[in-house]
């Protein structure tokens, strides 16, 4: 039972609800940022740790398990736990020490798992690799050091925000941790501002709470539910842009779930790993029509520029989770620069749930 995808959903849909509550019993800012992380970073972290540590095929069906003769032992594409994935990560890492995004996937995934010492050594070495740029690296080396003292946001922490801040206006952890560093300096406006600006950005429920609950008890002004301060404006999408228009093949049409969620994703046809950037549209109305493009990476220094030829891959959910699950429907094309736009039909069917 212990398989990728038990730890997977009971992670995105439940477990990040209920490690933050213990920590919100605790009203000190470190408790309530060391939350708010979790229920930011969790459910993104368990669909990119796989994407990115597993060669698992969800589209394939089940392997009947090995009898007798194997001692009962599993399939080999029995789906990972978290600390194998980690493990996988680790050790393509000693393979590749010079992988940016894999340090800063360690990063976050260390971090998410209360290695909190060692998150700090793979967000350094990140943003050591990326010459002291990378703002994904400082954000979360700025994160770890709060977290292991509540008074480094007064320093270094702090200064790591505020560089990162400025890379990233719209980023929640960001916005959160700026506003942590804002009043670590008692900037009191500065706080209401950045805290109402992530509130403006419709975050989930939970974490919408958190941050009012905060506000609350600084006797902070919070946004109403439906306004809020608007979200500082996203710069221009250098670069590449596929434009997509997604439909349903007509004999499925009569299976797309009510209240379904449509994702788009792309990736790198030639190199394994995460999707180079991706678009969730709530209730889609098929056909739709669609632009990814650099502004929808998922990860810092890495987007649709660096591919020569791009998988795209949509998928309608009826829980509306990242993780394929079975009974999904789904449709794939390629794209290659100098092409114009792209048709995806989602004519098949997941066969199984993915890990």
């Amino acid at each position: 039972m212990n398989t990728f995808l038990i730890v997977a959903l009971l992670l995105t849909l439940g477990t990040a609800g209920l490690l933050a509550l213990p920590l919100l019993r605790n009203r000190e800012a470190p408790a309530a940022g060391a939350a708010l992380a979790i229920a930011l970073g969790l459910p993104a972290l368990v669909a990119v740790l796989y994407l990115s540590g597993s060669n698992y095929d969800w589209r394939q069906p089940p392997a009947p398990a090995a009898s007798g003769g194997q001692g009962g032992m599993a399939s080999s594409t029995t789906a990972p736990s978290m600390q194998e994935a980690i493990a996988r990560l680790e050790q393509r890492l000693e393979e590749q020490p010079d992988n940016l995004d894999g340090w800063l996937l360690l990063g976050n995934a260390y971090l998410q798992t209360g290695r909190v010492a060692d998150a700090e050594q793979a967000y350094a070495r990140a943003l050591a690799l990326s010459g002291g740029d990378n703002p994904v690296a400082k954000l979360g080396l700025a994160e770890t050091q709060v977290m292991r003292n509540r008074e480094a946001l007064a320093g270094d922490a702090g200064r790591l925000v505020e560089e990162a801040l400025a890379a990233l206006p719209n980023d929640p952890r960001a916005l959160w941790y700026g506003g942590l560093a804002a009043l670590a300096r008692q900037d009191l406006d500065q706080v209401r501002q950045r805290w109402n600006r992530l509130l403006a950005l419709n975050p989930p429920e939970n974490i919408a709470r958190i941050v009012r609950q905060q506000l609350a008890d600084l006797n902070l002004e919070a946004a109403p539910a439906d306004a809020g301060e608007p979200a500082a404006p996203a710069p221009p999408a250098a670069g590449t842009r596929i434009e997509v228009t997604v439909s349903v093949a007509e004999g499925l049409a009569d299976r797309l779930p009510a209240g379904g969620v449509l994702f788009l994703a792309a990736r790198d046809a030639q190199r394994p790993g995460p999707p180079l950037a991706a678009l969730r549209v709530p209730a889609p109305q098929l056909p739709q029509r669609l632009v990814l493009s650099n502004a929808n990476a998922m990860m810092a220094g890495r987007n649709l520029d660096s591919a020569s030829e791009v998988r795209l891959v949509a998928r309608v959910s009826g829980s509306g989770t990242a993780l394929p699950q079975a009974g999904d429907i789904y449709g794939e094309a390629r794209w290659r620069p100098g092409d114009g736009p792209v048709r995806i039909e989602m004519d098949s069917i997941v066969s199984r749930d993915g890990p």
